[in-house]
Formats: structure tokens, C-alpha cells, sequence
């Protein structure tokens, strides 16, 4: 049941990513803050409990990337258009993708590394000053900085989960059940990176 409930936190900032350019047209600007502050926070919280509860999985993982990838992306392409600084944010965003779905088919895994949470933080940190600037409330010189920082950081990720691409080996998947693979906590411990 716990397990259930992490994929949930996990899952539902994939889905919720989808109804923020709704929520961003109409809404009230501290409703929308709040709701993107909140889904940044999920990303920490479900890694956390993930590992304190003993219950991470090829699933929760591999879900964990694709919404991170789906709230950063759907919010920066709401933004460009009134600060392109962040277009470099935004190709950032979509390298790290591809590298990760490179990961994936290839059956390896780029590991979670202190370089790709700093650079999640940033990222965010960026895409909250550009809302905060967008609704008047902040200098827009904090998003060029905040900027600096997230491509900085996401040039660093890439580098370092390229690395951890081409000395990975495959995943050990032979006769294993779909469910054992995705789901499974040891089956996950014994064959992550």
C-alpha cells in the first residue's frame, strides 16, 4: 500500500503538469505559485519516502524522470515567450530528456546524482522567478541569474549522466516478469546503478 502511494505522488505531478497552462490562465497568481511550488516539492518527497519506506522501483524511478521533464518543460514553454533567456533552460531540459530515453531503450539507467538534483532545484528556482517577474512581483534580473545557474548545473548533469551512460552495462532483465521489473523493491536495489 505504501508502495502505491509514492507512485501515486509520483504519478499525479506527471498528470497535474498537463492542467497548469489552465490553471496559469485561470487562475489567481498565488493559487498557480502554490500549485508549481507544491509540485516541485512532490519531486523531493517521493524520492524521500521511496527510500525511508523501502519501497523504490524501475517504476517510481523511471516515472520520477518523465514527470520532472513534463512539469520543467510544460512550464518553460509558457514562459519563453516573454523571457527567451530561458530558451537555453528549456534545451537543456530536452537534452537531459533525450540522454535519459537513450537510458531507457538502451535498457541502462542514468543515475540520480547530487549534479541532477542541484541542477532540478535550479531549474526550478528559474522557472519560479520568470512566474514571479510575469506576474510583477520580482525584478526580471533574478531570471537571468537564476538562468545562469540552471544551464550551468544542467551543463554539468549532462556531462556527468553521459559519462554514467557510455560505462553503464545493461540492466539484467532476462526471465523476468514485467511486474518483478517495474515494481519489485529488491529487484530494483540489486540492479540500479
Amino acid at each position: 500500500m505504501i508502495k502505491v502511494f509514492v507512485n501515486i505522488l509520483t504519478t499525479s505531478r506527471f498528470f497535474l503538469s498537463f492542467f497548469l497552462p489552465w490553471l496559469y490562465q485561470n487562475s489567481s497568481y498565488d493559487r498557480f505559485l502554490m500549485m508549481i511550488v507544491a509540485l516541485f516539492l512532490t519531486d523531493t518527497v517521493d524520492g524521500f519516502l521511496a527510500r525511508k519506506w523501502k519501497v523504490q522501483s524501475f517504476y517510481g524511478a523511471t516515472m520520477d524522470t518523465i514527470a520532472d521533464k513534463t512539469l520543467n518543460i510544460i512550464l518553460l514553454i509558457a514562459l519563453i515567450s516573454k523571457f527567451p533567456v530561458l530558451w537555453g533552460v528549456l534545451l537543456g531540459e530536452l537534452v537531459i530528456a533525450l540522454i535519459n530515453g537513450i537510458a531507457f531503450l538502451t535498457g541502462k539507467k542514468t543515475r540520480a546524482s547530487i549534479f541532477g538534483k542541484t541542477k532540478m532545484w535550479l531549474v526550478a528556482f528559474a522557472v519560479i522567478f520568470g512566474y514571479l517577474s510575469d506576474f510583477g512581483i520580482c525584478n526580471s534580473s533574478w531570471i537571468v541569474g537564476s538562468t545562469i545557474l540552471a544551464i550551468t548545473s544542467q551543463v554539468i548533469t549532462i556531462i556527468d549522466y553521459s559519462k554514467t551512460l557510455l560505462k553503464e552495462k545493461k540492466t539484467n532483465t532476462q526471465k523476468v516478469s514485467w511486474q518483478t521489473f517495474w515494481f519489485d523493491t529488491d529487484f530494483y536495489l540489486k540492479n540500479k546503478i
